[in-house]
């Protein structure tokens, strides 16, 4: 038996974890490769000078509805193809996963931005994509060792990461590094929470506005 695809089994999972009604049906429509980024775009496939890789979420926003497209480079699919995360994550693959999932996240939560008529900024799209990456590894990962809860080593090196690899003083990523360390705060901050509490907290953080996540994180310290 075939085993689902990696992005439909993503797609559930955020979708379950945020209580998101599903607007998409069928994401697969809005992934494009290096093809497709040349025919729409004129682009070639590229690596950004910050070393992240070239996925990412390319919208058009002129009007109603909003477009977009999710455009994952075909060296990424065939890395993950080739160390597939559904059997394991290790050093080899967790960077091209984050990508692929931050991605999608950033897809999907748009769509719901988007059918609420509420704005939603980079670095909030980045930090809810922060948040999500973090614990879709974290299930694949216990999934992977049948642990209900990781040892804090195994913690560390996923923060490590998804979080601890932004070089300081670089303006390029100071989205992403800002993004992060809300992110690490905010992680830190929900599995303090029983799992029941967790649940709940995590479908208010999705609908509540940025700037009360912040004020909310601020008042942690």
């Amino acid at each position: 038996m075939r085993s689902r695809p990696l992005l439909l089994t993503l797609k559930s999972m955020i979708e379950r974890s945020y209580g998101m009604v599903p607007l998409i049906d069928d994401v697969a429509r809005y992934v494009i490769g290096d093809a497709g980024l040349r025919h729409l775009y004129g682009e070639r496939p590229r690596r950004e000078s910050s070393g992240r890789l070239g996925a990412r979420l390319l919208v058009r926003d002129g009007g109603e509805p909003v477009r977009a497209a999710l455009y994952y480079p075909d060296d990424l699919v065939q890395h993950l193809e080739r160390f597939n995360p559904l059997t394991g994550i290790g050093d080899v693959n967790i960077d091209a996963f984050a990508v692929f999932v931050e991605e999608l996240d950033h897809l999907l939560t748009l769509a719901f931005r988007a059918a609420q008529g509420r704005p939603v900024s980079l670095i909030e799209l980045e930090h809810h994509a922060d948040v999500t990456k973090y614990l879709v590894v974290l299930h694949f990962l216990g999934r992977q060792t049948g642990r209900r809860r990781l040892p804090e080593a195994m913690r560390l090196w996923v923060r490590h990461h998804l979080f601890g690899k932004y070089a300081p003083g670089d303006s390029e990523q100071m989205r992403y590094r800002e993004a992060a360390l809300l992110a690490q705060r905010y992680v830190g901050y929900l599995e303090g929470l029983s799992i029941e509490s967790r649940h709940a907290e995590l479908r208010n953080f999705h609908r509540r506005p940025f700037a009360e996540t912040c004020s909310r994180l601020a008042s942690l310290n």
